[in-house]
């Protein structure tokens, strides 16, 4: 499981610091996509929770301020893989 709060270096240039997220959250996703079905029920219902919490509490604010800069689009597609991963999760969830 990986940390969105962690990812990149570039603090103070919202622009830079949002194409590390985006970066961030495609390897995630890509990742973990890979090796979902390696994961056990209580490590998925985990992960659940945690990106659940990340995209409302760090990307939900992180758009609003994207859109104040005229950064949406790099934002939603953070969001995007967020989304992704999400639903990837909840379905494999209902498969085992």
């Amino acid at each position: 499981m990986g940390d969105i709060t962690k990812a990149g270096s570039n603090r103070g240039d919202l622009e830079r610091e949002l194409e590390d997220i985006l970066r961030f959250a495609k390897m995630t996703y890509q990742r973990y996509v890979l090796t979902i079905e390696d994961y056990t029920r209580e490590e998925l219902e985990g992960d659940l929770k945690e990106y659940t919490l990340q995209l409302e509490n760090f990307v939900a604010p992180l758009l609003e301020r994207a859109e104040e800069e005229g950064l949406e689009d790099i934002a939603e597609e953070i969001e995007g893989y967020y989304k992704r991963l999400i639903d990837a999760i909840k379905q494999r969830l209902l498969e085992i």
